[in-house]
């Protein structure tokens, strides 16, 4: 229940390993970045590894998934993180864990610190021993908004709730792919539980294309 696929012209492509997917629409005017596009630059604190400051992509010289998540979500967030789980443990499993980083950033600072990763990443079955995972945290709404939803183009809208503790968002999905060099390979939009249309994005959607660029940059 979600799109994959990407589109750029063939300026990209000596910046790019796999070939671009077509998207129903045209891709430039997609929100987010696609196949070509260069990962934009941000800069944020990662709770779990002592707040240490994470720039993405100049930290890493690895390929890159990445998506965006908060840990109270009970929709979409559990199928980006598992299908994230799932492509790092076959990435551990083929020997080059070590050749691709995962990154998870929350537009919820407010509740999601070291604690609620932890107990997400232990829920969703991430490695977080294998060192390649990242839980990114901006220090505020302010922040996030900047970073998630003017920079990655992944729009997000809190709900009205009379319980301010227990309010939930409406959001984009999005999986990125990414290659050493910092340049978006996949992006892999999700739909919601309640929407209509081509196949949904799967873990092997994903595991393959990391497969295929890993062979390619080899």
């Amino acid at each position: 229940m979600g799109t994959f696929g990407s589109g750029s012209s063939s300026e990209s492509n000596e910046n790019t390993y796999l070939d671009a997917k077509e998207w129903s629409v045209d891709p430039t005017n997609l929100p987010f970045p696609t196949h070509g596009d260069e990962l934009p630059s941000a800069t944020l604190p990662a709770p779990i590894r002592d707040g240490k400051q994470v720039s993405i992509p100049s930290d890493f010289e690895t390929d890159l998934l990445m998506t965006f998540a908060y840990t109270t979500c009970s929709t979409m967030c559990p199928r980006l993180t598992a299908i994230m789980a799932q492509a790092q443990d076959y990435a551990l499993k083929k020997g080059y864990g070590e050749e691709v980083s995962f990154i998870e950033t929350t537009f919820d600072p407010a509740r999601d610190d070291a604690k609620a990763f932890r107990q997400w990443a232990d829920k969703h079955r991430v490695e977080m021993d294998a060192g390649n995972w990242y839980f990114l945290r901006p220090k505020s709404e302010v922040r996030a908004k900047e970073v998630v939803q003017d920079s990655y183009g992944v729009n997000f809208t809190k709900t009205n709730s009379e319980n301010m503790d227990t309010y939930m968002f409406a959001h984009t999905g999005l999986i990125l792919l990414a290659n050493k060099k910092g340049y978006v390979e996949r992006a892999y939009k999700l739909q919601s539980a309640q929407g209509s249309g081509p196949p949904r994005v799967t873990r092997q959607d994903v595991s393959d294309d990391l497969k295929t660029l890993r062979e390619q940059e080899s």
